[in-house]
């Protein structure tokens, strides 16, 4: 069994199964937040986007306890939800701080003019 290196909120990336982290990848280009992040964790609909990655983080380190343990609780098609959840999720912050990054820095280029 292969394993992949997935982006993690943390500096060290996470290691999953290369088959787990490319179904999770597949899941990240068609998750929609309202239709999707519900079913992967409850409870985030007024989250700040901080918060819904941190859950969403917490929900796959327990995901892949199970996993490790190889628990009889264990559901892959969840582990995948929460992993593309946290994926698209993850993906978004990104984005946004960067957006954010080059406004800023636009704002500060006109105020110097």
């Amino acid at each position: 069994m292969g394993y992949n290196a997935c982006p993690s909120r943390a500096a060290v990336p996470l290691i999953r199964p290369k088959l787990l982290i490319e179904t999770a990848r597949i899941g990240a280009r068609l998750y929609r937040r309202e239709r999707d992040l519900a079913g992967a964790v409850c409870g985030l609909a007024h989250a700040s986007p901080e918060q819904i990655v941190a859950r969403l983080s917490d929900a796959e380190h327990d995901c892949e306890a199970l996993r490790r343990a190889r628990a009889p609780t264990y559901r892959p098609a969840a582990h995948v939800q929460v992993l593309a959840a946290l994926l698209a999720e993850a993906g978004r912050a990104r984005s946004r701080a960067a957006d954010q990054a080059k406004a800023s820095g636009s704002a500060s280029l006109r105020l110097a003019m």
